[in-house]
């Protein structure tokens, strides 16, 4: 793959920036230290979720008792408990409770 070619995943979480690059990897939501990108919610779990590239996709896998929710640029919203779903264009995650200003987790696909 060309480099021209290849895309991103931007994380935006209070100060925090993750990417996540198309060419392979995951990146590990949740509350442990050990994740990539550590969320301090009451109902996020210790490792909650994790996001695969595939090719110039992204795809969120939600490992987590009390689920995920998701915005994407259509505005849906879109609750996922251990399942998955492709993440595209801009929007929201908010790990174990209904999006809001406070747990909203941004993402910008590029």
């Amino acid at each position: 793959m060309d480099a021209h070619d290849r895309s991103h995943l931007l994380l935006i979480w209070q100060n925090h920036r993750e990417v996540l690059s198309s060419d392979g990897g995951d990146l590990s939501l949740g509350t442990d230290p050990a994740v990539a990108l550590q969320i301090e919610r009451t109902f996020a779990s210790r490792h909650h979720a994790h996001i695969e590239s595939h090719s110039n996709d992204f795809v969120l896998v939600d490992h987590s008792t009390n689920g995920t929710y998701v915005q994407t640029e259509d505005e849906r919203i879109t609750f996922v408990r251990r399942g998955e779903m492709r993440l595209w264009g801009t929007g929201w995650i908010s790990l174990g409770e209904p999006l809001s200003d406070e747990t909203a987790i941004r993402f910008q696909h590029g």
